[in-house]
């Protein structure tokens, strides 16, 4: 789709709940043993802009990119 068809903006920032990644497995693995298994969806955002394909990334926290 062409990257026109989207819209961008800024918001307030979030900031991260856990210092490092080992911390943010262990969290995780807390909230598993209290609430089991977490079903989520993920897709990709793949746009045409001049006259090539992109994929987005989105930014979670200041160091992460998700694909």
């Amino acid at each position: 789709y062409p990257l026109t068809n989207y819209t961008f903006g800024t918001k307030e920032p979030l900031f991260e709940k856990d210092p490092s990644v080992p911390a943010r497995f262990q969290r995780m693995r807390d909230e598993f043993d209290k609430i089991g298994m977490r079903r989520s969806v993920e897709g990709v955002l793949l746009v045409h802009e001049h006259g090539l394909p992109h994929v987005l990334l989105l930014q979670l926290g200041t160091t992460f990119f998700k694909l």
